[in-house]
């Protein structure tokens, strides 16, 4: 075989894999207040934009979290958010890096971020 013939096929393979992880990895997003007009079922099947949710939660720190099959197609890149508790002085922001980097390798970066009136470690993920 040909060397340019190979790279060819290397080239493709790793493209490939790399469009299969962003099309089916999981991705979640916090779409705002639990409790308001709408339940979180609606809320995260409106702002998925025809993505599949997966899961609709009302559980972390009363924020309706949606969880879809792959990245709405609403949302730049990265697209995919979470909380992962609340930013304190035990838990800071090295924490919060840690805590994220733990749940989505390579992928990720976690920081304090005031959102919705609190101060949450939220983590940015490509799924």
């Amino acid at each position: 075989m040909s060397k340019s013939f190979c790279f060819f096929a290397i080239l493709v393979l790793i493209l490939a894999v790399q469009i299969n992880e962003i099309e089916c990895g999981e991705c979640s997003q916090i779409a705002g207040k639990c409790g308001e007009a709408e339940d979180c079922t609606t809320r995260c099947n409106s702002y998925g934009g025809g993505v599949r949710v997966l899961k609709a939660s009302c559980s972390f720190l009363n924020l309706c979290t949606c969880s879809f099959e792959r990245p709405p197609p609403t949302i730049a890149a990265p697209p995919c958010l979470i909380g992962l508790g609340v930013c304190t002085n035990e838990h800071n922001e090295e924490w919060c890096k840690k805590e994220c980097q733990t749940k989505h390798p390579n992928t990720s970066f976690g920081v304090c971020v005031k959102l919705f009136d609190q101060n949450i470690c939220t983590c940015v993920y490509y799924s």
